[in-house]
């Protein structure tokens, strides 16, 4: 392992087939091999790759296929440098004082029918402005300290739900070695070297990432505060000459997060996978082209498939709520109903949550969806668009107000789902009509709560269900990894906490209850502000049709060690009607 600079990572994994990523110091040919744990006598499963460079660093994400389902495999990378390593501004990671477990788990078959659970460890804002409390490094040492008991403990799936870096604020360490970052990234390099730092930083983080299947999502930190948070940020951002900002921005969020989601046999026709594919074969550097066609893309506004989905039983839709949102160079647009994700995108979701049978289905969104119900009737106020199609004395009356609404949302920070009334709408409406209950799971606001929504619709809309009622929406929400509300931020959240439910957008909402497990916790009305990360169990009960229980747990740093710090408390211990 001395050629690697980061990882390896367990990343895209299904029933059959896995992904390990690697950073590498040079150009290197790399043999993944892939051994049951419970037949280590029998022939690995091998297969060999080269490197890809990336703007001068160098990667790998061989892709092992034919495995077993639901089976334990323990991996190993065997490298062969090509050349001498070349000087690079990348950062080494620590010597580690633990053996590192390489090892990971195949997901279930989605046809078995019998009864199941998934476990999904979730969390999103990794700051690292006070290592000591980063709940990743301590999750590394949880996952060894339960090595033992890892089929029955072990989360299947690790869902880092953006925000992974923070580009606009360094952390200090690699500030003291790149001084030239202190306004933020604003190259390959520097986005390169966050990632380096805070995928490397300790022995158990690196830990964590060897050996759990893991999926992760952009949010705007990985790119600067505020991404895309108004219709003219980009329009601005392009006036400023700071283009590049962004588009260095997603290229390396590509190579670290987006290239290891994706199964590269069934994705093989992405054209970002297809440059990648393209520079394995011929050796040349791929930053130009995918500057390029990324530059190309933002500039007209097209999708490039930042959300994917995970084959876990029951499968999870991964949405990406910030690469596509509304956004305009022209005045008047600004003005209009706006979108947080391209019509592809909403399109394919409500295709797909429509294909679900399992009774639940499982949504990730960097940004939520519900917010405890005083922020999110402000938001879902400040998004509404009035009179856009009147006659000329309304409309003029709609635009003067609709100007107020974006300063208010500009000056408070509203920028999640329900501000965004078309996409809100649409969603809603398609949860209205399913055949079963939607979770999602999401991040950001540096708080953790739950939620539950129910739509406001007639009964003629569930004539073809097999349940009387309607579905339900449950918003969860497992946030900060390691940093914390600001002051003021933090006194606002607190203050409205008493209201516990409210009704807007054809939805009516309510704050589910906490349990608290240790009494340092830091709660106000059943919302949790402490790092954390979640552990969501969903048992699927095929026997029953449409019957499922949920079970959420937030993990804390106690007395240096993970532990249970509180749990959601669902109605009546299980989602079913």
């Amino acid at each position: 392992m001395k050629h690697v600079r980061v990882g390896p990572l367990v990343r895209a994994t299904s029933a059959t087939s896995v992904v390990i990523w690697v950073e590498l110091a040079q150009p290197c040919t790399v043999t993944l091999s892939a051994t049951l744990d419970a037949s280590p006598g029998q022939a690995p499963v091998q297969v060999t790759t080269r490197t890809i460079t990336v703007g001068g660093h160098h990667y790998a994400a061989p892709q092992l296929q034919g495995l077993e389902p639901a089976r334990w495999y323990h991996y190993h990378l065997d490298i062969s440098a090509l050349a001498t390593p070349a000087p690079n501004d990348s950062i080494s990671p620590p010597d580690t004082t633990v053996d590192m477990l390489q090892c990971f788990r195949t997901l279930d078959e989605a046809e078995t029918r019998t009864e199941r659970s998934l476990r999904i460890c979730y969390g999103s804002c990794r700051r690292l402005r006070h290592p000591e409390q980063d709940t990743l490094d301590a999750l590394g040492r949880w996952l060894i300290k339960h090595n033992g008991q890892r089929e029955q403990l072990w989360p299947h799936v690790l869902l880092l739900i953006g925000d992974q870096i923070y580009a606009d604020h360094p952390p200090l360490p690699l500030l003291q070695m790149r001084p030239q970052m202190s306004n933020g990234a604003t190259s390959f390099a520097d986005f390169a070297a966050q990632y380096n730092y805070v995928w490397t930083n300790t022995a158990h983080v690196r830990q964590a990432l060897a050996c759990i299947p893991t999926f992760m999502i952009h949010d705007d930190h990985e790119i600067t505060n505020g991404w895309n948070g108004t219709p003219t940020w980009q329009a601005h951002l392009l006036q400023s000459g700071q283009e590049h900002v962004l588009i260095d921005g997603l290229v390396a969020y590509w190579v670290y997060q987006g290239w290891g989601n994706l199964d590269q046999q069934q994705e093989a026709t992405h054209p970002l996978m297809q440059i990648m594919q393209e520079a394995e074969q011929t050796g040349e550097d791929a930053l130009a082209t995918l500057r390029t066609y990324i530059k190309q893309a933002v500039l007209d506004d097209t999708d490039l498939h930042w959300h994917y989905t995970i084959p876990t039983t029951p499968p999870i839709f991964v949405t990406a709520t910030r690469a596509n949102r509304s956004s305009t160079l022209h005045t008047d647009e600004r003005y209009t109903p706006t979108h947080i994700m391209s019509t592809q995108q909403m399109g394919e979701l409500c295709d797909w949550l429509q294909e679900q049978e399992t009774g639940i289905s499982l949504l990730v969104s960097s940004i939520p969806v519900l917010l405890p119900p005083c922020i999110g009737l402000a938001e879902y106020l400040v998004g509404v668009r009035l009179w856009t199609d009147a006659i000329a004395p309304l409309r003029w009356l709609g635009r003067q107000l609709a100007r107020l609404q974006l300063k208010v949302a500009d000056l408070v920070g509203f920028e999640h789902w329900p501000v965004y009334t078309t996409s809100w709408h649409k969603l809603i409406s398609s949860v209205a009509q399913q055949a079963g209950d939607v979770v999602v799971l999401s991040g950001d606001v540096h708080f953790s709560y739950s939620m539950e929504g129910r739509p406001l619709v007639a009964h003629g809309l569930h004539t073809h269900r097999p349940r009387t009622q309607p579905s339900t929406l449950y918003q969860l929400v497992s946030t900060p990894i390691q940093n914390s509300l600001q002051t003021k931020e933090r006194r606002l959240v607190r203050v409205q906490a008493f209201i516990k439910r409210a009704t807007y957008g054809g939805l009516s909402t309510r704050v589910l209850p906490l349990q608290v497990q240790h009494s340092h916790v830091d709660t106000r009305h059943d919302l949790l502000f402490e790092d954390t990360v979640a552990h969501v169990t969903i048992t699927l009960r095929p026997e029953q049709e449409q019957k499922y229980d949920i079970r959420q747990e937030y993990y804390g740093i106690v007395d240096g060690e993970l532990e249970v710090i509180g749990c959601t408390v669902f109605p009546g211990g299980t989602t079913d009607h």
